[in-house]
């Protein structure tokens, strides 16, 4: 049974007691994998007093974690650049800096371990960020490694951070799309470097846990949901999921609901997230998601419902009619998309990076990302909220993608690239 390594981002725990979408996918991979025993796991992750218990509380055989304290001085130190950032400089992605010290910290301990260790792991298998890819840079760890590395790519990479060298001479490529693997190779070509060869490229398709998202909720529980956001009971319900930052689409969908909600009786609009999970982050995006909807003319049939956790976000997909996912950037493979399916739920998404290669068939309307975005989102808004048959068609076109999108899957996925010699 081979051994991998898995370097977690240095941001946020796995588990994923705090959230985060990378996270969660690492927490259902060693949740299947003790289940279904494939591989023995050492997980690198940054410190969390909830996560050291969570894992306390299970017992683990086929993965060992190593957590990263931070030192309280670093932390300190993290959160006055984030003020100066933030509320000082005034700068639109401040969140970028919040954990910067910390993940310098993180990265080098981990390099250190990695040179510690006795005996080599089969693989070293680098979540998302590239600047991880400096523990390769700790002592000999780059030649030690050599071929073994799978780089596991969820975003776009537009920085090296002095790490080329190790990028370009990874093992094996597996991003979450082909649309990512793609401009992967093109920030490599526009480095100087070669493009990774197609037989080190691989499609590691985003899973999720089909029976926790597609569980019904019980009577009691549903009028619990519906009395805390104050939803009436014969409201169609939309949904937005995700991180609340402007590529998420989140305004545009909030301008489409107000045009829906001031035509079409009973409906109504819930936004479940935050800007970056459960760190207590927030930002002038957000203050103007709120005060939109607060001056809007529908104001009380939009709920905020700020960072739910991941074991209680599947209730809120419950108690919804419509997911709207309208994402205006190049979204590689959002997971709340996937939720969405797994939970039988009709969606309204853009043609965006990945997602097209996820949301197939009669399942979704997806709807072209250009000046006319709020329109098309309020004319197949409104299309949905009128049209119960539809949405019944489209649910069971949806569930049937989704309960492909299954953790046993998703550990199937990876046991057939790492031992794939094409």
């Amino acid at each position: 049974m081979k051994h991998i390594a898995i370097i977690t981002s240095g941001y946020l725990p796995v588990p994923n007691t705090q959230g985060g979408a990378v996270e969660a996918l690492d927490t259902m991979l060693i949740k299947e994998n003790e289940a279904n025993p494939s591989f023995d796991f050492t997980v690198f992750s940054t410190y969390d007093t909830k996560a050291q218990q969570a894992v306390k509380k299970t017992d683990y055989q086929h993965t060992y974690f190593t957590f990263i304290k931070t030192p309280t001085i670093i932390t300190i130190f993290d959160k006055l650049i984030y003020h100066i950032f933030k509320d000082i400089l005034r700068k639109k992605k401040a969140m970028s800096y919040r954990y910067i010290l910390q993940r310098l910290w993180y990265i080098r301990q981990v390099g250190r371990k990695l040179v510690s260790q006795d005996v080599s792991f089969d693989n070293i298998m680098i979540e998302n960020h590239s600047s991880l890819f400096n523990v390769l840079k700790v002592k000999d760890n780059s030649s030690r490694y050599r071929g073994k590395v799978l780089y596991h790519l969820h975003n776009i990479v537009q920085n090296d951070y002095g790490c080329l060298n190790q990028i370009a001479a990874i093992g094996k490529l597996l991003g979450v799309s082909h649309y990512i693997n793609e401009t992967f190779n093109d920030f490599l070509m526009n480095q100087g470097q070669k493009a990774i060869p197609p037989e080190k490229q691989y499609v590691w398709k985003n899973c999720v846990d089909v029976e926790v998202f597609n569980q019904p909720l019980s009577n009691k529980d549903e009028k619990e949901l519906r009395d805390r956001y104050q939803i009436p009971d014969n409201s169609t319900i939309f949904l937005f999921s995700g991180r609340l930052t402007p590529e998420k689409g989140a305004q545009e969908l909030l301008e489409a609901f107000t045009k829906v909600a001031d035509t079409t009786p009973n409906v109504h609009l819930i936004i479940a997230g935050s800007l970056f999970f459960n760190t207590g982050m927030h930002s002038d995006f957000e203050d103007l998601l709120y005060g939109y909807a607060n001056n809007s003319s529908v104001r009380e049939k939009i709920t905020f419902t700020g960072f739910i956790p991941y074991d209680e976000i599947h209730k809120i997909y419950a108690i919804s009619d419509i997911c709207v996912l309208p994402s205006i950037w190049d979204d590689p493979a959002p997971l709340a998309v996937i939720e969405a399916m797994a939970a039988g739920k009709p969606i309204i998404t853009t043609y965006s990076g990945g997602i097209p290669e996820y949301v197939k068939g009669a399942g979704a309307i997806l709807i072209e990302r250009n000046a006319a975005l709020v329109d098309s989102l309020t004319n197949a808004m409104t299309k949905l909220s009128q049209s119960p048959d539809l949405r019944s068609t489209m649910a069971k076109a949806s569930a049937r993608i989704g309960k492909e999108l299954n953790p046993r899957h998703y550990l199937s996925q990876l046991n057939e690239i790492v031992n794939n010699t094409r």
